[in-house]
């Protein structure tokens, strides 16, 4: 890459100038010494400020030392150099250089962008919905965002395992099983706090049908009048009285939801590589087990202590707020023990950086998982969070509420059934994910140029008709100047490889749906003002290399964002 091979000649010049000043540059000052992508013509391909940066350490004026860093940079790509304001360098390309920049592009078509500069082993855990109902808007939000940054971390190098982490176990797995066998049993018996909806009766149904010799007798007296103790009466009543109609419940309703949820993820095109079940963490005790060992090495650490029969974690020493229990005083795991077990669990299989995708409600949970990770980790492990916030859809100005446990919910299902699956996963990507989503129904369905997904696609099926009505060969002479003249898409196409790198590093999916909706505006204004058929051949060439070269960059980006690039519309 031209930048990459301009940036080590500058540092090569630097150092060089360095020791003739006996002047000692560190490895800090040294790894801001770069060039950057410049967004103006007038401030050349690539500018660089690393002389003002280098003042101190000189002690010298920035322009004298821009001065003679010029003197000594010399590539044959250089056109010109200019130093500008208080010493910064602008660095111009030669047309011929761009011209066979555009033409590599071609040439290495769906692998540019691609490079191999990243290694390790990364796990990207996402969506994680508890199985106890069909995913809703906030859940494809995640999802859509661990699968983008999953594929944006392997274009960059990493090898990528994608995981769900599946909670078929505790309280909420409970409330689901009790749910299903009142309505299955007990008609409209009806308890605040249980789960409703049409899917939880549809399940009852099913369950009946299959389990024809499963017969009972409900006998539900003296429970509680507060809610929360209420719940948990009825999951003892079932477990107790009715062992082998709770198991088959509970593994009943868990299957079938968790069917809906893979279905509806495979839809979208999310797969994951692995769907890790908490039960398979085993108990706490069983020594071998993950629960087991993970609260071993907190303790064999000196991280615990003994408080009213539990056993707590001191993660007010990792800055978290209070310190958590991770035993309780009746020898049962805490939730938060079970998430500490699923990261030993992890940390087991040798990965170098696991990265949690979390709803923002989650953001408790950083700190103290935090905590245990590095209490538990090998020195090279690392652990990342992307908290994502909710999604609120927006149709026809009003705004739609939902409710998960009573079942009324906008599901992901429904969007889909409305929208399709990519123009929801470019909304999903468009915003930053620690902001807020105001999804707009309408505007998803709007064919125009303020919808960022139409416009974006409809720039790579432009891209596409010119193509098949126009047959290019990519080595023909090309009239160089009409390659000057577009600065802004050459600037973008030759720098895609760097750009997305840096949002991998980042872990910034939304900054590649931003750079699909410039390029895209670059190419309709390039479109407009440029007709790409002309009758001077090597025009024609020059203005069918840049449209080819877009539709390259264009499909590459919508396939790191897992959305399909059109060639009709």
């Amino acid at each position: 890459m031209i930048l990459d091979t301009l940036n080590k000649q500058l540092i090569e010049v630097v150092q060089n100038v360095a020791a003739q000043k006996s002047v000692k540059i560190d490895k800090e000052l040294l790894d801001q010494i770069n060039f950057e992508i410049s967004d103006e013509e007038s401030h050349g391909d690539y500018s660089t400020s690393c002389a003002l940066k280098l003042a101190k350490a000189f002690s010298m004026k920035p322009r004298e030392i821009s001065e003679l860093l010029t003197k000594d940079l010399s590539l044959p790509f250089i056109e010109s150099m200019s130093i500008e304001g208080a010493g910064f360098i602008n660095v111009f390309l030669t047309s011929a250089e761009k011209t066979l920049a555009l033409k590599e592009v071609i040439k290495l078509d769906s692998k540019w962008g691609k490079n191999s500069k990243r290694q390790g082993n990364v796990l990207v855990e996402f969506v994680s919905s508890n199985p106890t109902g069909p995913l809703h808007v906030g859940h494809g939000r995640g999802a859509v965002l661990g699968m983008a940054l999953s594929n944006l971390l392997e274009n960059s190098g990493y090898k990528v395992t994608k995981e769900y982490y599946v909670n078929d176990a505790g309280r909420q797995i409970s409330i689901l099983t009790s749910s299903i066998l009142l309505k299955a049993y007990a008609g409209n018996f009806d308890v605040e706090g249980m789960y409703e909806g049409d899917y939880i009766h549809e399940i009852a149904q099913e369950f009946l049908k299959d389990n024809e010799k499963i017969d009972i007798n409900l006998d539900l007296k003296g429970l509680s009048d507060d809610k929360e103790k209420k719940l948990d009466q009825i999951s003892e009543y079932f477990q107790k009285n009715h062992k082998e109609a709770w198991k088959e419940a509970n593994d009943f309703s868990i299957t079938k939801i968790l069917n809906v949820i893979k279905e509806e993820l495979h839809s979208f095109n999310i797969i994951h590589d692995n769907w890790f079940h908490e039960s398979s963490l085993g108990s706490i005790q069983d020594s071998s087990s993950d629960l087991s060992k993970s609260l071993s090495v907190i303790e064999k650490a000196g991280h615990t202590f003994s408080k009213d029969g539990a056993i707590w974690f001191k993660t007010t020493d990792f800055k978290d707020d209070k310190d958590r229990v991770l035993l309780r005083e009746n020898g049962e795991p805490t939730y938060y023990l079970t998430d500490v077990g699923y990261h030993k669990n992890k940390i087991d299989r040798k990965y170098d950086l696991c990265i949690n995708v979390f709803g923002a409600d989650h953001h408790g949970y950083i700190p103290r998982l935090t905590a245990a990770f590095n209490v538990m980790k090998s020195k090279q492990q690392e652990i990342e969070f992307m908290l994502y916030q909710l999604v609120n859809l927006y149709e026809d100005g009003s705004k739609k509420t939902m409710s998960t446990r009573k079942g009324d919910f906008y599901s992901l299902k429904e969007l889909r059934d409305e929208l399709g699956t990519d123009v929801i996963k470019f909304f999903f990507l468009e915003k930053k994910s620690d902001h807020t989503m105001d999804f707009d129904i309408n505007l998803a369905k709007d064919e125009s140029k303020n919808n960022p997904y139409f416009y974006s696609q409809y720039a790579h099926v432009r891209c596409c008709s010119i193509l098949t009505k126009k047959s290019f060969d990519p080595n023909g002479e090309v009239e160089e100047k009409e390659i000057m003249k577009n600065f802004d898409i050459v600037n973008k196409i030759l720098n895609f490889p760097h750009l997305v790198e840096n949002y991998a590093e980042e872990r910034s999916p939304h900054s590649l749906v931003h750079y699909v909706k410039d390029l895209s505006a670059s190419f309709h204004a390039f479109y407009e003002q440029s007709p790409v058929i002309n009758k001077d051949e090597k025009i024609e060439n020059a203005r069918l290399l840049l449209t080819m070269a877009t539709k390259i960059v264009l499909a590459n980006s919508f396939r790191i964002l897992n959305v399909e690039p059109l060639e009709k519309m």
